[in-house]
């Protein structure tokens, strides 16, 4: 497989004799996820570096097209479904099939094809490394950010492609319900929080707050809802624990976790997504500076997250025994 750590077959030895079994690592490939018969992402470049005083790690650049870019591509060039109007828990579908399930390096993990890893059942160690996990997070936002640009935009592509994500990609439980925990989100989408926010806002960093709030408003929503859809959810029972290295090519995600992670991602999205609406129809979209407030409070949303990075490359320290 091109996406795995594999071994190179048989090589001819130097006496001309039979061919001896002489496999080794491959040392670089592409992490590709076939969707759907017609659909392959790319997601990153990888190679092997080995080092005398340390463990070997595999290197994975991002890929030069985001995955959520590339999915929306390949959206728009299908035939246009037939449309008619949307419910909520429909566009948080489409939201996450887009931005999460498989506009980011999640569907490199979860990708069916791949083996098990060797400790998939083993409760105890983790299965997604920290930088792998820092990807995601930023994937998942920068594809939200996106989404949530286009909604206040261009509202004939926006529900085009919600039509196109529920009709074209495979987008997990259909029964949504607003997530418990992130009604926040909709609070920090009042005026009435907003002016509460900024008055007890510490005096000395409230211009700092505001000007990454003017600068990158509908990133920080954005980070906002990927850390309570996302990052606040069943994917830390499957990062946390020991780190013991990690496999390259495997599969590290339960078909169960995968399904319990993308139930809490539409759950929250549905919740971000009224928080939006709210904000866009009490005329506050795109947002100023004072309503993005709320949801930059530590309260709300996540502390040094990027506002401005679409991915991340990743160093993945390998199992020795793998």
């Amino acid at each position: 497989m091109p996406d795995s750590v594999g071994r190179i077959g048989p090589e001819v030895g130097e006496g001309g004799g039979a061919p001896e079994e002489t496999p080794f690592l491959a040392t670089n490939g592409v992490l590709s996820v076939r969707v759907v018969g017609d659909f392959v992402l790319d997601g990153g470049r990888w190679e092997l570096a080995e080092t005398k005083d340390r463990p070997p790690v595999a290197r994975i650049a991002a890929p030069v097209t985001p995955m959520f870019q590339q999915v929306v591509a390949y959206l728009e060039r299908k035939p246009a479904p037939r449309g008619g109007n949307c419910r909520r828990d429909e566009e948080a579908r489409a939201a996450v099939a887009v931005c999460l399930r498989w506009g980011s390096y999640f569907a490199v993990l979860a990708d069916p094809a791949r083996p098990a890893a060797a400790d998939l059942e083993d409760e105890r160690v983790s299965h997604i490394a920290d930088g792998e996990m820092a990807r995601m997070n930023i994937e998942v936002s920068a594809g939200i950010a996106w989404w949530l640009t286009l909604r206040g935009a261009d509202e004939p592509r926006y529900w085009d492609l919600v039509h196109r994500a529920l009709a074209y990609l495979p987008t997990g439980p259909k029964t949504i319900r607003p997530l418990e925990g992130a009604d926040m989100l909709v609070a920090c989408a009042t005026a009435e929080m907003a002016a509460e926010v900024r008055c007890r806002w510490p005096a000395g960093r409230l211009g700092q707050a505001l000007v990454a709030a003017e600068s990158h408003g509908i990133r920080v929503i954005a980070n906002a809802i990927t850390l309570r859809a996302w990052r606040n959810g069943p994917v830390e029972d499957v990062h946390a624990g020991r780190g013991e290295g990690y496999e390259l090519g495997t599969r590290p995600i339960l078909p169960r976790a995968e399904k319990a992670i993308i139930r809490h991602a539409q759950n929250g999205m549905y919740t971000g997504l009224k928080a939006v609406e709210m904000l866009k129809y009490g005329g506050a979209w795109p947002p100023s500076a004072e309503r993005v407030l709320p949801f930059l409070h530590p309260l709300t949303g996540p502390v040094r997250w990027s506002y401005t990075e679409q991915s991340r490359a990743v160093e993945l320290r390998l199992r020795q025994d793998g």
